[in-house]
């Protein structure tokens, strides 16, 4: 290795001057990289990586609401009746907004944080398994498809047959899994909408400042720079005068250092 010379040139030499030698007289002057990252193969792989990753972050998040909802109905009481007349196979309680417990009247916090919320849409819309989440604070806007078409989608994507309902009891663990693994595909109406505050100008990137008569007033310095500055363009503009002067007035407080002492105070009697 030379370290004189440029990346490209000095570094494998051996193998450069080898290339040289073939013929590859063009590939002996390339900067050194792994294969897999000069094919792009490695960035292939990543997205892969992560479509799947998506997509079983989805799965998961849909068969853990389908399991937890006989919980959710001991704690927080029976969801409400549905307002429409055919109603999906699995009625759901939005995991992404609070829910009212009708017995008691009291609300229970969303199950998910809005940071986890915020993760799991990521990883939907990089699987695009959006439509397979239910409406929240992170992903207020709807996908636009019915429940039956969602469920059609779901199966065009990942594969399988439409399941029936969940097993009733007494049932198995082996049994419930696989009734899980078969319906987390299924329609599911989601009970509970959230409700998004409209704010003036989000649609157009300015939510910050829009509908405020007053923008952001700055830090204490920025807003004394005007009037600092102007006191400094009056301060320079006399400068050279007020430097004579200054050297006029000190020039005679000056002491002659030919002249004899002499106190400014009174002379004190010797007696």
């Amino acid at each position: 290795m030379d370290p004189r010379l440029e990346v490209g040139l000095g570094d494998k030499m051996l193998l450069r001057l080898a290339a040289w030698k073939l013929g590859l007289v063009e590939a002996s002057k390339r900067k050194k990289r792994a294969m897999q990252f000069g094919s792009h193969s490695a960035r292939m792989d990543g997205e892969r990586r992560g479509l799947a990753a998506g997509a079983k972050a989805v799965k998961s998040f849909r068969i853990k609401q389908l399991a937890s909802l006989q919980s959710h109905v001991i704690h927080n009481g029976p969801l409400p009746a549905s307002a429409s007349e055919q109603s999906a196979p699995h009625r759901l309680p939005n995991p992404f907004v609070p829910h009212k417990n009708p017995l008691t009247g009291r609300w229970a916090p969303p199950t998910i944080s809005l940071r986890r919320q915020a993760d799991l849409v990521k990883k939907a819309k990089a699987s695009n398994t959006l439509y397979l989440l239910p409406l929240g604070p992170k992903n207020a806007k709807s996908s636009g498809l019915t429940t039956e078409a969602a469920a059609k989608l779901a199966h065009e994507q990942f594969g399988g047959k439409k399941g029936k309902g969940l097993p009733k009891e007494p049932f198995d663990k082996t049994e419930w899994k696989q009734s899980l693994e078969r319906t987390w595909m299924n329609p599911v109406e989601w009970v509970g909408e959230p409700k998004v505050k409209e704010v003036p100008g989000a649609e157009l990137g300015t939510r910050l400042y829009a509908a405020k008569k007053r923008m952001f007033k700055g830090h204490r310095w920025e807003r004394l720079k005007a009037a600092r500055d102007k006191k400094k363009k009056i301060l320079m503009r006399d400068m050279a005068r007020r430097i004579r002067n200054y050297k006029a007035y000190y020039q005679k407080r000056k002491p002659n250092p030919l002249k004899t002492y002499s106190s400014a105070k009174a002379k004190k009697l010797p007696f």
